[in-house]
């Protein structure tokens, strides 16, 4: 899925660190990577001045320190979620970023919970920056991965995801796709309720084709 991106050079008019900025469009790898060589107080730095205020590179430290000195991948992972959860809609580059970052562990790790929270954030910053299309594509990609056999999920975010994109559907004027969509939910809520084993677990539908947008 090619999804635009928030701005990497936005919100920021001075910065701590050019080579943070840089790698910060490289994508998440390349970012962490660049932070632990910049070191724990200058990317606190870096972030504040990003978001405005230098006083609160005291309250920076801390998330900063948990995401670089994680000990493991699951350490990690959290932490990079609790700091992408402070910044974003402050610094949705960032927030973005990281959040990238919590969606491909969620993705090797085959967590259904970890790919639903990331997916749920990358969506509403794509909508908050007026790309409903995009927004949706998040969580048609969601779907389609839970249709794969053997791919695990709450019932719940399932459901939750195809309200979201009947929801972006209307929003961006795809009435049809919307109609369609209802359609599906419907069909997918009579499986829960039924208790059909096909609501937690693989293919929902009665084709393996994946779901496209209405692109």
């Amino acid at each position: 899925m090619s999804t635009p991106k928030p701005d990497a050079g936005q919100p920021i008019a001075l910065t701590a660190d050019p080579k943070l900025d840089a790698a910060l469009s490289r994508g998440w790898e390349e970012w962490e990577q660049a932070a632990k060589g910049a070191g724990i107080g200058t990317v606190a730095v870096w972030l504040a001045l990003r978001l405005g205020d230098l006083s609160r590179k005291r309250e920076l430290l801390q998330p900063v320190r948990s995401l670089l000195e994680a000990e493991d991948d699951e350490d990690r992972v959290l932490a990079r979620a609790e700091l992408a959860e402070l910044v974003e809609e402050e610094d949705d580059a960032l927030a973005d970023t990281l959040w990238e970052g919590v969606l491909a562990h969620g993705l090797a790790t085959e967590d259904g919970d970890t790919i639903a929270e990331a997916t749920t954030h990358l969506a509403s910053i794509a909508e908050a920056h007026g790309d409903p299309l995009a927004a949706a594509e998040y969580h048609l990609e969601f779907l389609n991965w839970r249709r794969q056999d053997a791919n695990v999920s709450d019932p719940d975010e399932v459901e939750t995801a195809m309200e979201e994109v009947v929801r972006l559907a209307r929003l961006d004027g795809a009435q049809r796709f919307a109609a369609l969509f209802e359609f599906r939910l419907a069909a997918f809520v009579r499986l829960v309720e039924g208790e059909d084993d096909r609501a937690t677990e693989g293919d929902w539908e009665g084709n393996s084709e994946p779901y496209q947008s209405w692109n």
